[in-house]
């Protein structure tokens, strides 16, 4: 039977338990309160995100080292940390994107908290309501809140409430072929007046193939990454626009190449959804035609385990040449999209093909140097560990020919006057005694280059010390080697000697001699 594609876990009580502790930590008052000083535009941007791990991430690290926890379950907690960080900064952002016509940002009250599903996942739709009925916020924030996420039962209410100006001026962007395609929020009070007709020019599109306003929001919100939409047009779809809709946007959300860094998290879940609405024979032709952009999908889960669970399947679908783009496009990942998962790029690497892992360190390739784009990454976060995969898991000559390259020369320089020299230290031991040689001669070379001072010749006195210590300690592993073996080949004649002697003795005995 053919291996069926994954597209949920089933979580341990462990695991389940380990996430709702975590979640009832991020929904601590303390922390929600610096969560709202980042209700921002652009939270994925680097200034930004540096100090929402400084000021939120490591509060809740702070939460669950005071927690009476055996050091295990601290470790695993401590791993739900950046899962559950990035969902909120996606959420902030997919809000933000949402109300993006009225310049407006979501102001987070005190007394509000985000739900989440038992599995670690943002509920949207429930926090949209919790928000909703929040009287804090004012009523056209509750109003489009309530548009945005299809609250039908807040939105006439919340209508009711508007000034009359505000609620021309939504009726009025609703109909106006300036604001095209019209967020949601300019849709609703054509449906509550019973107009829908106003929207036909949205899908009578003469090249197009839609029937009906409700399927075009259905396909649309998909592209704007509103699952909760999405769920909920589906719904009001007749079963030959479901036929028509569901695999057609399918396609269409793996083709989408957004520049948004939230939307990588926002489309896997209504990836996810989508594939939940077809049987597992569409599933896999889906598979079959887009196995790096499905696998891709896969890897912005928040949650890596779902991408490990599947990646084996996709091996056997994905071609070589695919290799390099799809190098390229997890690496563009880790950089912008800040979904770092040490752990989860070990496990890929390990159990990748060999000609992935040629591919992988291809100086020539399209992509650029896969190898030398992870390293860069990696020595940035001095992430020693996946370093070390990287090079125990190529033969020599390619590690060779990393180490050899002038980008990853420069990366070495770098490290070192920064003071990183320990995560170049990880590549000199996984090298040859030869290799290690060769690699001092054009690093001595590569240096004479460069700008020379005390300062930099102290740091590279202590580098090239490096050199001569792997060298002496290697010598006396060999030796120590060669001392366990000769002791060991002795013992071994010994046991054999004596062996032989008890077995004379057992032979004189049968003979009566003793």
């Amino acid at each position: 039977m053919e291996k069926q594609l994954r597209i949920a876990l089933m979580l341990s009580l462990k695991d389940i338990a380990l996430r709702k502790v975590s979640v009832l930590l991020w929904n601590a008052p303390d922390v929600l309160s610096s969560v709202s000083e980042f209700l921002i535009f652009k939270s994925f941007e680097e200034e930004v995100k540096k100090n929402w791990e400084e000021s939120v991430e490591d509060k809740i690290k702070d939460k669950i080292s005071k927690l009476v926890l055996p050091e295990l379950l601290t470790q695993q907690m401590m791993q739900t940390v950046k899962p559950l960080s990035l969902q909120i900064r996606k959420w902030i952002d997919l809000q933000e994107h949402h109300l993006r016509y009225e310049a407006r940002k979501i102001d987070l009250p005190n007394s509000a908290e985000l739900c989440w599903t038992a599995a670690g996942v943002i509920d949207c739709r429930e926090t949209a309501k919790a928000l909703v009925r929040c009287d804090v916020l004012d009523v056209e924030e509750r109003y489009t809140l309530a548009c945005v996420n299809c609250l039908e039962d807040y939105i006439p209410l919340l209508w009711e409430k508007l000034p009359e100006e505000r609620k021309g001026y939504f009726y009025k962007r609703g109909v106006s072929k300036k604001c095209y395609p019209p967020a949601l929020y300019f849709c609703w009070p054509h449906i509550l007046k019973g107009e829908r007709h106003n929207l036909d020019y949205l899908w009578t599109n003469p090249c197009g193939n839609l029937t009906s306003f409700n399927q075009w929001a259905f396909e649309h919100s998909a592209k704007e990454f509103n699952k909760v939409a999405v769920e909920y047009f589906f719904q009001k779809l007749t079963p030959k626009e479901r036929e028509a809709s569901v695999m057609r946007t399918v396609e269409d959300v793996l083709k989408e190449r957004s520049s948004l860094s939230f939307a990588y998290h926002a489309g896997y879940e209504i990836f996810c959804y989508l594939l939940s609405l077809i049987s597992p024979e569409q599933q896999m032709e889906i598979v079959k035609k887009h196995p790096s952009g499905v696998l891709l999908k896969f890897l912005d889960c928040p949650w890596p385990d779902l991408f490990l669970e599947n990646v084996g399947l996709f091996w056997t679908f994905l071609p070589p040449s695919c290799y390099g783009e799809l190098s390229e496009l997890m690496a563009r990942r880790f950089e912008k999209s800040h979904h770092y998962f040490p752990k989860l790029f070990q496990e890929f690497f390990i159990h990748s093909p060999d000609d992935f892992k040629n591919d992988f360190v291809d100086l020539d390739s399209v992509f650029g140097n896969p190898a030398y784009r992870f390293l860069s990454i990696f020595f940035v976060c001095e992430d020693a560990e996946s370093v070390e995969v990287i090079f125990r898991n190529v033969d020599a000559a390619d590690r060779v020919k990393i180490v050899l390259y002038r980008r990853v020369l420069e990366l070495f320089f770098e490290s070192i006057l920064k003071d990183k020299g320990h995560v170049v230290e990880v590549c000199l031991r996984e090298l040859s005694k030869e290799d290690r040689k060769r690699l001092k001669e054009v690093f001595t070379e590569f240096l004479g280059r460069k700008v020379s001072g005390k300062c930099i010749d102290r740091k590279f006195k202590r580098f090239f010390e490096f050199f001569d210590e792997i060298d002496g300690s290697s010598d006396k592993e060999k030796k120590a080697q060669k001392r366990a073996h000769l002791c060991f080949s002795v013992q071994t004649v010994n046991l054999q000697i004596l062996r032989c002697a008890v077995t004379m003795l057992d032979s004189l005995e049968t003979q009566n001699v003793l």
